[in-house]
């Protein structure tokens, strides 16, 4: 591994979703987004909602969509485990459009508070996606 590399795997219950290295990577830490470099100390943190960015090591950004999760940073190996991570590029905005559409009628058709939250969750969750998306 180059000398200003990090080793970096996301990880979800079903798959590895990406193994390799890069420049950097970038979270969504539920205190705020930060970025690993070669050499960051030793950290584990939470993730929030948002955009996973992989800086390659030939320049090139690989964006990954997140509902969240983990990260642990030890001796220039960076470990992500989230419950879901789908890369930008995968991402069909057109199909989330409509399923987004679909869960604001449900929102507005119900009054039941729990249910509420559940659905607003959910649609954070897929604006995310096409946030993601529409990023590249």
């Amino acid at each position: 591994m180059s000398e200003h590399l990090i080793k970096i795997d996301i990880v979800t219950p079903q798959r590895i979703i990406f193994s390799g290295v890069g420049e950097s990577i970038s979270v969504p830490g539920t205190k705020g987004p930060f970025q690993v470099l070669h050499n960051h100390a030793p950290i584990v943190s939470s993730l929030d909602i948002g955009v996973i960015k992989i800086l390659n090591e030939d320049q090139t950004e690989t964006l990954f969509a997140t509902d969240g999760g983990f990260v642990e940073v030890v001796s220039n190996n960076v470990s992500v485990i989230v419950e879901t991570a789908e890369e930008a590029s995968t991402i069909n905005t057109t199909k989330i459009a409509g399923e987004i559409d679909s869960l604001k009628s449900t929102l507005d058709a119900t009054t039941n508070v729990t249910l509420r939250d559940e659905l607003k969750k959910d649609i954070h969750k897929l604006e995310n996606r096409v946030r993601v998306a529409n990023r590249l």
